[in-house]
């Protein structure tokens, strides 16, 4: 059985329902009752309903299982201590594999969740414990926003590029959660990291073309201020939270984030969601 964490967050319900495509069990731990209902319809076969920053209902929620996929909240800040704790369980009980959800290119730690995010990764691999990292760009879905305001007719709001030189590469939700659910099915990629992107790296041209064509008319970009974004969110600019994110942003946008589509072609056995039929498929919808 998988122990999901952070199950009722959007990529635990994708993974949930990936899963269970597979026929394999699982376990979603959420914070709220409230989320109950929801996970079990994403294919959930057990619930467990705890507190992630506490050990004993970590110690409660692994009972009987084999796999920990751990997925944190975004912007965390004990993300890595949580991480730990969870490894150390895993290590105690033995015979557990340790799959985390991280991030593309956790290396740069100027960037807080990515640094927390390596500090995880370095614990797990120094555990000695079976495990899979896998490391996602951005995801596809974040560009919801975006798509809502153009089908009323507005332009493409997005916070990814101040300029044109920024180059973005993005990835499905779906086929993030059917690749690891063929790659828990299959047993062959543990003690690997893999990284989850679809093919392309796009700049704001790029993106606004293609939703142009996809429009029949002529799309332009609306950058988010800080002030919207954080209201958005629900964040404030002070907090951990509020920081991160604008910090991740800025990075993003001077530097770009791009990566390759190889691994996860491998993985699915085909070539993965590209933006423009994911933007497709959205406005569509």
């Amino acid at each position: 059985m998988v122990l999901v964490t952070g199950a009722g967050g959007q990529v635990g319900t994708h993974l949930l329902r990936a899963l269970s495509v597979k026929g394999i069990s699982t376990r979603a731990w959420i914070h709220s009752e409230q989320n109950k209902e929801a996970v079990l319809a994403s294919g959930a076969n057990e619930v467990f309903i705890g507190d992630l920053n506490s050990r004993d209902d970590a110690v409660k929620a692994t009972n009987g299982i084999d796999t920990i996929y751990y997925i944190c909240n975004t912007a965390n800040p004990k993300e890595d201590e949580i991480g730990a704790d969870l490894i150390e369980i895993a290590k105690e009980r033995g015979n557990i594999t340790f799959i985390y959800h991280s991030v593309m290119h956790s290396l740069l730690s100027d960037m807080p969740h990515h640094k927390r995010k390596q500090a995880v990764e370095k614990t797990l691999v120094d555990s000695g414990i079976p495990y899979i990292i896998i490391q996602p760009t951005v995801f596809m879905q974040m560009l919801t926003p975006a798509v809502m305001s153009i089908k009323n007719g507005g332009p493409f709001v997005q916070k990814f590029y101040t300029s044109d030189q920024t180059k973005m590469s993005y990835v499905d939700m779906k086929d993030y959660a059917e690749a690891a659910a063929e790659m828990i099915a299959s047993g062959a990629y543990t003690y690997g990291t893999y990284e989850f992107c679809s093919e392309g790296a796009y700049s704001r041209t790029d993106m606004e073309n293609i939703l142009s064509d996809l429009t029949g008319r002529k799309i332009t970009s609306a950058f988010i201020s800080d002030e919207d974004f954080l209201k958005a969110s629900h964040n404030t600019a002070d907090s951990y939270q509020g920081q991160t994110l604008l910090t991740m942003f800025r990075h993003y946008n001077a530097n770009s984030f791009c990566g390759n589509s190889f691994t996860l072609t491998q993985i699915l056995g085909r070539k993965p969601t590209t933006i423009r039929e994911y933007l497709k498929n959205a406005l569509q919808g």
